[in-house]
C-alpha cells in the first residue's frame, strides 16, 4: 500500500505527541537525548504539560525518570519501567557489535591486544565492584576502574583521561542496564548502580528487550528501514539486521514518496487516518523528532539540513501544524529569557508566544524577550 508524505508526518508527529500533549512518564517514552544538558527536560516539555520541578522531581526523588547513557553513545531520559529497552535492548552480543558501540577506543584495544569483548567484560566487573554502594564521579570512577582492571588499562584510567577519551567504556558498560547516571552535585557528571538507584529495577531477556526497541522505535517513526533503525540506535549494521529480524512477521510494507518502509501492522490504520497537526512547538536541538534519519520527510528543504544537523552547536526548530516554519534559540539574561526565532515561512506571533510563555517559569526566568526576524 501506499501513503503520502502528510500522512507519515502526521502518524509521527501524533505518536511523538506534538500534536496532543500528554503526561510525563509518555513523553519519555521518546528517550530524548540530554545533549546539551537540559535538551531532555526541553523536549519533555514540548510534549508534556509540565515545569523543571516536576521533571527533576521524577528523576531525583521519585526516580520514575532515569537518565542512562544509551541511544548513539548518548545521555537519554528513559523512564525507570522502561529502562531495559533503551539498555539492554541495545546490549551487544557479539565482537562486532562490540566494536561497534566502542569504535573511538578500538586503536587503544588493537594496542592492548585484547578483543572488544574481553575488554568490556573486565570494564563490566570493574565498574560493578567500583560503583558497590557508592555514587562516583566521572574522574573518580576512572580512578576506581584503574584499581581494579589490569595494569595495562592504567594510563587510560587517570582521572583526566578517563573524563575526556576512555568512559566510552561506561557508555558502553550501560548497556547493560546496570549503570545509570546519577543527578550532579557538581560540574560533573556522576554514577551509581542501578540496583542501588531503584529499588526495584525492570528487567527483560535482552531479546524481549530488543523486540521492544524495535517495535518502540517504528512506532515513533514509521515506516522506516533496518538502516535507518540501526543508525539511530547507534548499534553494528549485523546486531540492527538481527534486531529487527525478531519482528519481521508484526511488519507491513509501505511506499511513500517514491521510498519503502516498514510499519507494525498493528499501527496500520493510524499512519492511513494520519493528518498533519495543528499548533506550534518549540522543539530544542537533538530532540527525538529530529533523530529521524529520513531528514528529507520532516524538512523537505534539503538546503536546511545542514543548518539544522549541523556537527555541534544544533539550534531548535518551530514547527507549526507540522511543519518546520523556524529555527530558534533561546538564552537567560538575569530574569529574562531571550528567545530568537528565524522565520523560514508564515508564523503566528501569537501561537508562538503562547507557545514559548510557559518556558520563562520553565527556566528559571521571570520575563519574556521572543524576537522573531
Amino acid at each position: 500500500m501506499k501513503v503520502d508524505r502528510a500522512q507519515v508526518v502526521g502518524f509521527r508527529s501524533a505518536q511523538q505527541h506534538l500534536g496532543r500533549r500528554t503526561d510525563l512518564g509518555t513523553a519519555a517514552g521518546t528517550a530524548p537525548q540530554n545533549t546539551p544538558p537540559g535538551s531532555a527536560q526541553l523536549a519533555l516539555r514540548a510534549r508534556a504539560d509540565v515545569t523543571w520541578e516536576d521533571a527533576a522531581r521524577a528523576i531525583e526523588e521519585e526516580r520514575s525518570l532515569v537518565q542512562v547513557w544509551s541511544l548513539r553513545g548518548s545521555p537519554c531520559i528513559v523512564t525507570a519501567a522502561e529502562l531495559p529497552l533503551f539498555t539492554v535492548g541495545l546490549l551487544p552480543d557479539d565482537e562486532e557489535s562490540w566494536q561497534a558501540v566502542m569504535q573511538g577506543f578500538l586503536p587503544v584495544i588493537k594496542q592492548l591486544g585484547r578483543s572488544a569483548t574481553e575488554t568490556m567484560e573486565l570494564v563490566i566487573e570493574a565498574t560493578r565492584d567500583a560503583l558497590d554502594g557508592a555514587v562516583l564521579s566521572k574522574r573518580e570512577l576512572g580512578a576506581a576502574l584503574g584499581k581494579r582492571l589490569p595494569p595495562d588499562f592504567g594510563p587510560w584510567m587517570e582521572p583526566d583521561t578517563f573524563s575526556s577519551f576512555s568512559a566510552i567504556l561506561t557508555r558502553a558498560a550501560s548497556l547493560t542496564g546496570e549503570v545509570t547516571i546519577a543527578p550532579r552535585t557538581g560540574a560533573e557528571a556522576a554514577f551509581v548502580r542501578t540496583d542501588r538507584w531503584l529499588q526495584r529495577p525492570s528487567r527483560l531477556h535482552p531479546s524481549a528487550a530488543r523486540k521492544a526497541l524495535v517495535r518502540r522505535y517504528l512506532q515513533l517513526y514509521g515506516p522506516s528501514t533496518v538502516e535507518d533503525f540501526t543508525s539511530w540506535a547507534g548499534i553494528g549494521g549485523s546486531f540492527g539486521r538481527r534486531s529487527w529480524g525478531l519482528v519481521e512477521s508484526e511488519l507491513t510494507e509501505v511506499g511513500f514518496d517514491g521510498r519503502s518502509g516498514f510499519v507494525l501492522a498493528s499501527d496500520l490504520h493510524a499512519l492511513q487516518a494520519a493528518e498533519l497537526p495543528g499548533g506550534v512547538r518549540l522543539l530544542p536541538p537533538y530532540e527525538p523528532y529530529l533523530q529521524q534519519r529520513d531528514r528529507v520527510t520532516a524538512v523537505p528543504v534539503v538546503s536546511l539540513h545542514r543548518r539544522i544537523w549541523r556537527s555541534t552547536g544544533n539550534p531548535g526548530v518551530v514547527l507549526s501544524n507540522g511543519e518546520v516554519r523556524g529555527l530558534w534559540r533561546h538564552r537567560k539574561q538575569g530574569r529574562r529569557l531571550v528567545i530568537t526565532v528565524e522565520s523560514l515561512g508564515k508564523l503566528d506571533r501569537e501561537a508562538l508566544e503562547h507557545e514559548a510563555q510557559p518556558y520563562v517559569a520553565f527556566r528559571g526566568c521571570s520575563s519574556l524577550d521572543l524576537m522573531i526576524g
